[in-house]
């Protein structure tokens, strides 16, 4: 996975893996997750939600999602968070 900017697509990513990671500061990251969360308002099985982690490579990442998959796994999510980190450096 990688680390999406706000010209790319990352509905698929979430969708298909459960989260996607976006770069840029807070004021652009939150606005384009608030958009994304906004277009998977047509998955009914999809309740995206934004989050917040800081990282060692990026120094912080901002991603969109879904809550209905990690629930309240958070040691997933953050593994994953760390591995797109790592993969991105």
């Amino acid at each position: 996975m990688k680390i999406y900017g706000n010209r790319n697509n990352i509905y698929d990513a979430v969708v298909q893996h459960g989260v996607a990671a976006i770069e840029g500061s807070k004021t652009s990251a939150v606005e384009y997750a608030n958009r994304i969360i906004k277009c998977l308002s047509v998955y009914a099985e999809i309740a995206p939600s934004i989050g917040y982690k800081n990282v060692t490579n990026q120094g912080y990442l901002y991603y969109v999602y879904d809550t209905n998959r990690f629930g309240d796994c958070h040691t997933t999510l953050a593994t994953i968070i760390r591995k797109i980190d790592e993969r991105n450096f």
